[in-house]
């Protein structure tokens, strides 16, 4: 896997660092590398527009894994807990 960021790929796009954060852990807990390209405008705390960038970017090779996982939806919160307790 490059370390370079050319072969790598936006995923997703939204405009604060824990929208990125919350992509990047759904990511990286099904084992795709991921990356957080911070690019949002900190002075004036923007959170849309040109000035609210904050890219999740992962390897060229694994975009349609990584795009299948984010249109999944999420689980609700019942059925996290069902599956926490499922594992006691």
């Amino acid at each position: 896997m490059s370390k370079n960021i050319t072969d790598w790929v936006e995923v997703c796009r939204c405009g604060t660092d824990y929208e990125g954060a919350l992509i990047h852990a759904r990511l990286v807990d099904a084992e795709i590398p991921a990356v957080i390209l911070n690019q949002r405008d900190h002075a004036f705390n923007l959170t849309h527009g040109y000035l609210a960038k904050v890219k999740v970017l992962v390897p060229k090779s694994m975009e349609a894994l990584a795009s299948e996982i984010l249109s999944k939806q999420s689980l609700t919160d019942d059925e996290l807990t069902r599956e926490a307790l499922k594992n006691k």
